[in-house]
């Protein structure tokens, strides 16, 4: 079993802290890929507030219910929010929260904290600059590929197609959307990525009608 979703929240923020997280938060999955298992958590949920200590007040194995999806575990995170809140290193703060609260799972439950050690370490390495990479597509002469990129931020979520050629050289780069902090409204414009010829590929939207966006390369 592992990790599909992880949430920060906090009762007195109005949901800031549940939609600023998000880029920190799919980061983390993201990098972590698959490789991390537990034994019967695919979810976390931190609630963040003026805690003491860190606190596991919750591991429902029941079935997903409108808020959480099955096997998620509630953890109490010491956090303030007052501080976070006007603070200009968001992200890191954030990271480190993530972590120290990831950790004390480890222990707990004697899940591997290397692995989650070097994703923090790769987090950090890359100054918290939040991508999530789709699947490339090749173009039909093998030519190029092309690939959607969504780039996380605190408060919104950019998606571009992307066509490099063999040697990884950016051909271009083309805006399809910007979002606010929600993974299913991008993936609205993510309905399919496809070459219409050797110079042109295309992503398809979510829609009723045959709804795109397209590079076309001379």
């Amino acid at each position: 079993m592992h990790l599909k979703n992880i949430q920060l929240m906090s009762d007195d923020d109005h949901g800031n802290l549940a939609s600023q997280s998000l880029c920190m938060t799919e980061m983390f999955l993201y990098e972590l890929e698959k490789k991390f298992q537990t034994k019967d958590c695919e979810a976390i949920v931190l609630i963040c507030g003026p805690f003491k200590d860190y606190k596991l007040i919750s591991t429902s194995k029941d079935e997903p219910d409108i808020l959480f999806i099955k096997n998620t575990y509630e953890l109490e995170v010491p956090f303030r929010y007052s501080e976070f809140e006007n603070a200009t290193n968001k992200k890191k703060i954030l990271a480190d929260t993530l972590e120290k609260a990831i950790l004390y799972l480890c222990e707990l439950k004697n899940w591997d904290s290397q692995l989650v050690k070097a994703t923090f370490k790769k987090m950090k390495e890359k100054e918290y600059k939040a991508e999530i990479k789709g699947r490339t597509k090749l173009s039909p002469d093998k030519k190029r590929k092309a690939y959607p990129v969504i780039e996380l931020d605190l408060k919104q979520f950019t998606l571009y197609l992307v066509v490099e050629d063999n040697k990884r050289n950016i051909l271009d780069k083309k805006l399809i959307a910007e979002t606010y902090t929600y993974l299913e409204e991008i993936s609205y414009h993510m309905r399919e990525l496809k070459w219409l010829t050797d110079h042109e590929v295309t992503l398809f939207k979510r829609a009723n009608k045959t709804v795109y966006t397209s590079i076309y390369l001379s």
